[in-house]
């Protein structure tokens, strides 16, 4: 992974850091934050509450990626400005999170496996 290159991920979401902060702060519940993003919206799922939609920016095919809510909450809390930029490789390798305007402080979050998804007999989530 190369920190200094900001193509490197396959997925660039840009998202209001307050309103996801705010979500990610939201409740007392147990288990990952499920991040689900297309081209103009991040939807954000907590256990036990309805999903949240934000507005954001997007490149590279839909996305949906899981994560210790605190792990993440520290790193948004971090960042500076308005919008927060993740890049992603995968649901599986550390995610950058920088500060979408100022982004010479980069945080990396490791994604969690995805509980919430049930799978059917037929193998599809």
């Amino acid at each position: 992974m190369n920190l200094d290159n900001p193509l490197h991920g396959r997925h660039r979401r840009v998202a209001g850091r307050e309103a996801l902060r705010d979500r990610l702060a939201d409740g007392e519940q147990e288990g990952p934050v499920v991040l689900r993003a297309d081209t103009d919206r991040l939807v954000v799922e907590r256990p036990g509450l309805f999903p949240a939609t934000l507005p954001a920016v997007s490149t590279g095919p839909p996305l949906r990626i899981a994560f210790d809510p605190a792990v993440l909450l520290a790193a948004i809390d971090a960042g500076v400005g308005p919008h927060g930029l993740f890049e992603v490789a995968s649901a599986t390798e550390p995610v950058v999170v920088r500060s979408a305007g100022q982004g010479s402080f980069t945080t990396l979050v490791m994604p969690v496996r995805d509980t919430t998804t049930t799978t059917h007999e037929d193998g599809q989530p």
